[in-house]
């Protein structure tokens, strides 16, 4: 299963999938974090704790992670050394939230995470729907249609097809 996760304002791609049997107090798990082109793999014991999670590494390491969600929606998680502020799936959470949709005002549609421009599906001026797709950008060669949150008119194309764009960069504005 892989999720999208905002960790202190960054896109990461987080991939968690079983090694055997799983239950509801924990199991072993591969994790991948992909941060950009860079991936990082971990084989992990995870054990749910009163506050958290308890993850053990092959070779003895032991991590805890104490995880409190917050009222903004984001989870607050404290390991040894720092404190992390996570949102997951943070754009399909809010696609389903009432009057997002139809939110005032304008709209900026930015990158996910780095990659590149592949197709830019409309021009400034267009009218738009609710999910109608905006632009295409490739990130971990993969292909991703980003769509506009809501009906509107657009009012910018900040890029152009073949660019590089970093995570956060505007793309799009609706209006």
């Amino acid at each position: 299963m892989t999720f999208e996760v905002d960790i202190n304002g960054r896109p990461r791609a987080i991939s968690i999938e079983p090694e055997g049997a799983t239950s509801a107090s924990g199991g072993r798990f591969t994790i991948v974090l992909a941060m950009g082109s860079e991936r990082q793999q971990a084989v992990v014991d995870c054990r749910r704790t009163d506050l958290g999670l308890s993850l053990i590494f092959d070779g003895g390491r032991v991590v805890d992670i104490a995880a409190t969600p917050t009222a903004a929606g984001e989870w607050l998680l404290q390991l040894p050394r720092v404190d992390v502020a996570a949102s997951v799936d943070r754009r399909r959470r809010e696609r389903g939230r009432a009057g997002v949709a139809a939110a005032a005002g304008e709209q900026r549609v930015k990158a996910p995470m780095p990659g590149r421009v592949v197709r830019i599906l409309v021009k400034p001026g267009d009218d738009v729907t609710v999910r109608q797709g905006l632009v295409v950008v490739e990130a971990m060669k993969m292909e991703n249609e980003l769509s506009s949150p809501k009906a509107g008119r657009v009012k910018e194309i900040a890029v152009t097809e073949g660019a590089s764009v970093e995570a956060g960069r505007l793309l799009v504005v609706v209006e």
